[in-house]
């Protein structure tokens, strides 16, 4: 029996208002069918749009009983939100919300609710969370995969926020997820949730606007741009400038050819949290530079992201590889200024494509318990936007991205070696530090998806 036949029995199973799209031609398939990035992507059998929590576990259980392969589409941003012809799509984008617990302080995340409405929701009642950059991101699969905050010093981790959850089973099994009911399981959702079922609701912890220390729920947001040919000079400021825990700076400094102009430049992209009329004393060094732009202002912490809206275009081939780094080596990023440079003559489809060098001049903040996510020494990211359009260069832009890395791990050993826990390539030993975390990652997997129905990670 093919997966389209037995469609029909899964129709009935489910509420009026859920969709099953099937006919690739159709338009609105087409329009569902799209996510940020175009890596690896195919067409499913069919798309299903479920509306509700009870729904996502018919279709599990239906899944299950068919022996039909399945996978979650939240935002949209995840590359391995696709699946050939013999499998379906379950697709969130009509079951989605959030709550806010003003009394304490937590919210309950459902379905594909973007980042940008939770962070709304939040402000509007007074909170901030752990959130990072994209407004378009799905965010209970961001706080699952660890969650790289634009607050790290004062929040730690969007992982380390997670409270509770429901979580479906491969068995299409509702389990509440708390630490009085399955508190390993926990421990696993919190950096590695992903990899062990499909998470419909997640309880998180909020922080109050002025934890951000200032009383208007802001952070402080600028820009400072200079050409290559500086880059030495700027990098030898920055150096002391990202190591300087006196003052709250974070940020980027970005490898880049920005439209409409496309002049190669090195941009510093930056974030401070506390009273923002401290901010220019914080970037002073960068000031006397007297780059070609330097601008900054307070930003309402729900808009932060609201500037680099243009980069959640959906389309082309896009990811971002993030390596973790013990610390800043100035010639090593000289040497990758020089590579982006190769790269975009080689493929001038990529001159999207940004290198960047990430930072917090203070460490994240420790969590209260443990959890798959082991990530709160590292301070420096290797945090590159890859970015093209012709498909023929897709091995050669990836190659260019990994020698990057390399450049920037070249005075690490290899057991140093850090990678962000979302991807899904290379040792498991560089995205869940230790011996222990590994063992006990491995077992819950055993444990909640031994056939690797939500992925063969953590069984291989």
């Amino acid at each position: 029996m093919t997966m389209i036949s037995q469609l029909p029995e899964l129709k009935s199973l489910l509420t009026p208002a859920c969709q099953i799209l099937t006919d690739p031609n159709d338009a609105k398939f087409v329009d569902y069918l799209k996510r940020w990035t175009d890596i690896d992507l195919k067409a499913p059998g069919a798309i299903v749009l479920p509306t509700s929590e009870s729904d996502c576990q018919k279709i599990v259980q239906w899944a299950s009983k068919s022996s039909v392969p399945f996978v979650m589409k939240s935002g949209g941003h995840s590359e391995y939100s696709t699946i050939g012809s013999n499998g379906i799509i379950l697709d969130l984008s009509l079951y989605k919300g959030v709550e806010v617990d003003i009394s304490s302080g937590t919210a309950t995340l459902k379905g594909s609710v973007l980042s940008k409405d939770v962070a709304t929701a939040l402000a509007e009642a007074g909170y901030f969370a752990a959130l990072g950059n994209g407004n378009t991101v799905g965010a209970i699969p961001y706080f699952l995969a660890g969650g790289a905050s634009l607050t790290p010093s004062i929040t730690g981790f969007g992982a380390d926020q997670i409270l509770s959850a429901h979580l479906i089973t491969a068995k299409g099994e509702l389990v509440d997820v708390t630490d009085e009911t399955h508190p390993d399981l926990l421990y696993g959702l919190r950096g590695a949730g992903q990899f062990f079922g499909l998470v419909t609701q997640l309880v998180i912890k909020c922080h109050p606007l002025h934890a951000l220390g200032n009383d208007q729920g802001t952070i402080w947001a600028g820009s400072f741009v200079f050409p290559l040919s500086r880059a030495e000079e700027v990098t030898s400021v920055m150096k002391d400038l990202m190591n300087d825990d006196r003052h709250g700076t974070a940020g980027l400094m970005m490898i880049m050819a920005p439209p409409p102009a496309r002049n190669p430049c090195l941009v510093i992209a930056t974030k401070y949290t506390g009273d923002p009329k401290n901010a220019p004393e914080a970037y002073k060094a960068l000031y006397e530079l007297q780059p070609i732009v330097a601008n900054g202002a307070s930003v309402p912490i729900q808009n932060a992201n609201d500037a680099q809206d243009a980069l959640g275009a959906k389309g082309d081939f896009k990811r971002f590889g993030i390596i973790g780094l013990q610390r800043f080596n100035q010639g090593s990023f000289l040497k990758i200024i020089e590579l982006w440079r190769e790269l975009v003559a080689e493929c001038p489809d990529a001159i999207n494509t940004s290198f960047n060098f990430k930072w917090d001049s203070r460490p994240a903040k420790q969590p209260n318990s443990e959890s798959a996510m082991g990530l709160h020494d590292i301070r420096y990211f290797l945090n590159n936007f890859i970015w093209h359009t012709d498909a023929k260069n897709r091995a050669k832009v990836d190659e260019y991205n990994n020698k990057a890395y390399a450049l920037m791990r070249s005075d690490d050993n290899e057991e140093d070696f850090v990678d962000f826990p979302p991807g899904r390539v290379g040792p498991v030993n560089r995205r869940y530090r230790g011996g222990e975390r590994i063992a006990r990652l491995r077992s819950l997997k055993k444990e909640w998806d031994p056939t690797g129905v939500f992925t063969n990670q953590l069984l291989d």
